[in-house]
């Protein structure tokens, strides 16, 4: 398959028509029992009775399936430009796509791995130091949907892990702001009730190949893709209220598998990373071809030009930096550092180079919707107000992946001027690195007690002041 042809006109959302008919509608939809084992008690029985699963619609053909406050100042660097952010509200579509690094063309990267989101770069906010915060997806994902950090979460200690509704998710808040809520996903994981279901009332499994295991090779981006289209192109999914899309796309995550038609690869900076890193930017290449597709189709939507996108990752990857491969058990810059860009139609194409953390998308999807941040406090703060220009404040970024059956505890606070300082605890063990020196985390300074011991007292306050919660197990 060879990616889509260029389009100048791609992302000319502003050029879309108006959201047409206003009419209420209502739909129904069919649960789908998935034949997973027995899951923790009492995590399973405080699930919502009430949680949706919408069945694929037009069967899939397996043959078809390629927070302290410590830290806060304005710096130094230059402002973005100061172009006004529409007010809105607007339709949100938040794409994630798993196990995807940072390092991408519009971040620098000289292979022609993301053509696509290239293009969407240009017309958007590109937050060039945004960090998830922690390397393991449902760790991740759970901070990123609900503003608040993976410890502060009811949860299981499960490999795959569990969320009671005592969560508040993003698509709870939405939809109790009146925002019709849909999620496309293609892992088997998502077909559990794990809990992120929770707020969904259309929660599409259907990209999910029969019989789907943890290390299936099958690509599924195609399949998000299309059945993202399939019904946002329904009539009763986009017309009458506001709506909010996640798509989670998966192909880039291991067993890493080449895709007929990706370009031939060569030339990357550091021979280490050959091998594995071809293939993986074949993945990713991959899954650029179908984001496209579906930045194509939205711009031909009715819609469109009310639709904001959110575009980022759950945690990047590692191909031999500080010895280590792949995710899931560390916090090297790696493998925490992820893209994002925000397009808002009629909104700044801007570059932001100051951190920022994923705890920061949910407060910016609720402004973009005009829906309040209501109870349990978000941790974050809206990224618009950095598309507004004067100058950005800098704010402390925590890391925070609490022990689970794969994963050991580690925690990280990076502070001070951008890119700062990063302290990270292992267990037990203290290691500090000057990321403005020394990127790769190579020189330990935590022997140096005058400049350990003011990070360690604002680490030990910003921990201090979360909400920590033991897992069920």
């Amino acid at each position: 398959m060879k990616p889509p042809p260029e389009d100048n006109a791609r992302f000319a959302f502003v050029l879309a028509a108006i959201v047409s008919a206003v009419a209420m509608f209502g739909f129904t939809s069919i649960v789908v029992k998935q034949p997973w084992k027995k899951r923790v008690a009492a995590i399973e029985a405080s699930l919502p009775e009430a949680s949706i699963v919408v069945a694929t619609e037009d069967p899939v053909d397996a043959g078809e399936a390629d927070a302290a406050e410590a830290g806060d100042a304005a710096v130094d660097a230059p402002p973005p430009v100061a172009t006004a952010v529409p007010p809105g509200p607007f339709n949100v579509i938040l794409v994630t796509i798993d196990t995807l690094r940072a390092d991408l063309g519009f971040m620098g990267y000289p292979r022609p791995i993301t053509p696509n989101m290239d293009e969407l770069a240009k017309k958007s906010a590109v937050f060039e130091r945004t960090y998830t915060t922690a390397s393991y997806t449902m760790k991740a994902l759970s901070a990123l949907l609900t503003g608040r950090y993976a410890s502060e979460a009811y949860r299981d200690f499960n490999h795959y892990t569990l969320f009671p509704k005592d969560n508040v998710f993003l698509a709870e808040r939405l939809k109790d702001g009146g925002v019709h809520t849909m999620a496309f996903h293609c892992h088997r994981y998502f077909g559990m009730r794990a809990g992120m279901e929770q707020g969904f009332d259309v929660w599409d499994m259907s990209a999910m190949p029969p019989n789907m295991v943890d290390a299936d090779p099958r690509p599924t981006s195609k399949l998000v893709t299309d059945s993202a289209m399939r019904v946002l192109g329904k009539v009763e999914h986009v017309e009458g209220k506001p709506f909010f899309a996640w798509l989670h796309y998966f192909d880039p995550h291991s067993p890493y598998v080449g895709h007929e038609g990706a370009p031939a690869f060569a030339g990357l900076p550091t021979t280490a990373e050959k091998g594995a890193r071809d293939v993986y930017d074949a993945e990713v290449w991959y899954t650029d071809v179908h984001l496209g597709r579906l930045f194509d189709w939205i711009a031909t939507q009715s819609w469109a030009s009310t639709t904001a996108l959110v575009v980022t990752a759950d945690h990047g990857e590692a191909f031999g930096e500080k010895g280590f491969f792949r995710h899931n058990k560390e916090l090297w810059e790696p493998i925490v550092r992820v893209p994002l860009l925000l397009y808002i139609p009629g909104g700044p194409a801007t570059r932001i180079s100051i951190k920022r953390s994923h705890v920061d998308l949910v407060p910016t999807i609720l402004e973009l919707m005009h829906v309040p941040a209501t109870e349990p406090a978000l941790r974050g703060k809206s990224l618009l107000a950095d598309l507004r220009g004067g100058a950005l404040e800098e704010r402390d970024v925590l890391l925070d992946m609490p022990e689970g059956q794969m994963n050991e505890h580690r925690r990280a606070l990076i502070t001070g001027p951008t890119p700062g300082m990063k302290l990270v605890e292992r267990n037990t063990k203290i290691e500090l690195y000057d990321l403005a020196t020394d990127e790769a985390e190579k020189e330990d300074l935590s022997r140096d007690e005058a400049k350990l011991a003011p990070i360690r007292t604002k680490f030990d306050a910003a921990f201090g002041a979360l909400e920590s919660r033991k897992p069920i197990r």
